[in-house]
């Protein structure tokens, strides 16, 4: 972009800002950042600018490193000249701009990679899941590289082991994931001959008995506590009602439910319709009270005009679009948790702690496991027989009956 197309660009800017909505002192404060680097470009005699040249801007203006603001201010000053160039190019902008986290692929392993792609792709797994399988696999590569082992048949079983010990800001949980996908990768490879060792002997598996660990549970008794505690006379409390009633009643995925449209919604047959987004599978929840009237009131009352016309939640900010990330929905059920008051020590509080809660008071109710699944959208009902490990009221009626028995 010239310098001599910044103040029309800034003009058509504003007026986008104020058509999305954003208050007034954010735009000041984007006319004020902006006006600033127009002053500066023309004391220097800069002809045109570029994302270098607005990075200089902020670290000899501002001490602002680009890449890497550390600050909520810092990241507000270096907004507007971001979405100034933004608009300039495409006509809009982002709502955010977090650091990128893409890799990329290796020449070395390029072809290595198509058919690593080709495999992951041809997995029955969400469209995500391939996505996080193929960054992890770029970025394993590209670390292999590093080291100087640049074709596949050298790879050594040490050089998995090496990589996961560099990743040292990762937390534990992440890296157990990783290790996951490198197995997995191992697997495919020496299934085809590439390797000479299988994933498994690169991490053996060590399975516990999933009754080992009592997950996060709410009972429906603390569940009612919270959902009374949210205000809804308020927009964000409507809100906060309906996002809470929805996960604790029918256990939605936070992911499904930032992906919920209209068209999902049966009102003549009350049902939610919708494909989950982790497994592909489709799947139907009934559209209850405790669920209906709320959706109801926040579709009525809360919900922002947005151009984002399909989708039902959308951010309470301008420029009201979409939740694009499922951040929003964690913090909605962990306020709702802190305000209710009583000790959560211990128990997630985060949408899937819901999620558990709801199947193990279903089962404490005594409702069919396969019934349960099919609420869940499970496959199979191994996998729900996992939140069968909290069920101690259950397992505690069955001793007593072997006990009157004998």
């Amino acid at each position: 972009m010239k310098v001599i197309e910044i103040k029309e660009t800034a003009k058509a800017l504003y007026a986008r800002m104020e058509k999305d909505r954003y208050s007034q002192s954010v735009i000041e404060v984007t006319k004020w950042v902006i006006d600033h680097f127009e002053r500066y470009c023309n004391d220097r005699g800069i002809a045109s600018v570029d994302v270098p040249r607005i990075a200089q801007f902020l670290a000899e203006q501002y001490d602002i490193d680009y890449q890497y603001p550390k600050l909520r201010m810092q990241s507000q000053l270096r907004r507007p000249l971001l979405i100034l160039v933004e608009f300039h190019e495409s006509g809009s902008y982002c709502k955010t701009h977090q650091r990128g986290s893409t890799t990329e692929i290796p020449l070395e392993y390029a072809p290595f990679f198509m058919s690593c792609r080709d495999f992951v792709n041809g997995l029955g797994i969400g469209v995500k899941s391939k996505a996080r399988k193929l960054w992890t696999i770029t970025n394993y590569l590209a670390y292999l590289v590093s080291i100087g082992v640049t074709d596949v048949r050298d790879i050594k079983i040490n050089d998995s082991h090496r990589y996961l010990n560099s990743l040292d800001k990762y937390s534990p949980s992440t890296k157990r994931t990783v290790a996951g996908i490198i197995r997995e990768l191992y697997e495919w490879m020496y299934a085809g001959g590439k390797i000479g060792f299988s994933g498994r002997e690169a991490f053996p598996l060590i399975r516990k008995c999933p009754k080992s660990d009592i997950m996060s549970y709410y009972s429906r008794d603390e569940v009612i506590e919270m959902l009374t505690s949210i205000d809804a006379s308020t927009n964000s409390g409507k809100t906060s009602y309906f996002v809470f009633s929805i996960t604790a009643f029918l256990g939605i995925r936070a992911g499904d439910l930032i992906n919920l449209k209209f068209n999902n919604i049966d009102w003549g047959n009350n049902s939610i319709n919708i494909i989950q987004q982790k497994t592909g599978r489709p799947v139907s929840l009934p559209l209850i009270d405790e669920v209906k009237f709320p959706l109801l009131d926040y579709l009525k009352n809360a919900r922002p005009s947005s151009d984002d016309k399909d989708y039902i939640l959308i951010s309470a900010y301008a420029p009201y679009t979409r939740y694009t990330c499922t951040a929003p929905i964690w913090r909605i059920i962990s306020r709702c948790v802190e305000r209710a008051g009583f000790d959560s020590k211990g128990r997630h509080r985060g949408p899937h702690a819901l999620r558990h809660s709801l199947a193990t008071n279903l089962l404490n109710e005594n409702v069919p496991l396969s019934a349960i699944s099919n609420i869940l959208g499970h496959s199979s009902t191994r996998t729900t027989e996992i939140y069968i490990g909290v069920d101690e009221k259950n397992l505690k009626e069955l001793s007593l009956e072997v006990e009157d028995v004998l």
